[in-house]
């Protein structure tokens, strides 16, 4: 979803983590939502609800960052990390 929405857009999507970032911080609720998707997979049918819902927040949180930061309600570092 990250690759396809910034190949569509042209660029890198703004806000700080980013979803990559988000998914190698915490991998477990990625696996668990690609296990789901392989059970419903098993059982005949394709359901990658929970992958949708789980990619869903972290672009939110990801976006979110960037309104904030556009606001100045937050700032970034040097490095790139968002400052509270």
């Amino acid at each position: 979803m990250y690759v396809v929405l910034s190949i569509k857009l042209d660029s890198l999507l703004p806000g700080s983590p980013t979803i990559p970032e988000q998914i190698a911080g915490n991998k477990t609720p990625y696996y668990d939502a690609l296990e789901a998707a392989d059970k419903h997979l098993a059982s005949g049918t394709v359901d990658v609800s929970e992958l949708e819902e789980m990619l869903g927040g972290m672009l939110s949180t990801q976006l979110l960052s960037a309104a904030k930061e556009a606001a100045g309600e937050i700032k970034r570092s040097e490095g790139g990390q968002v400052l509270h």
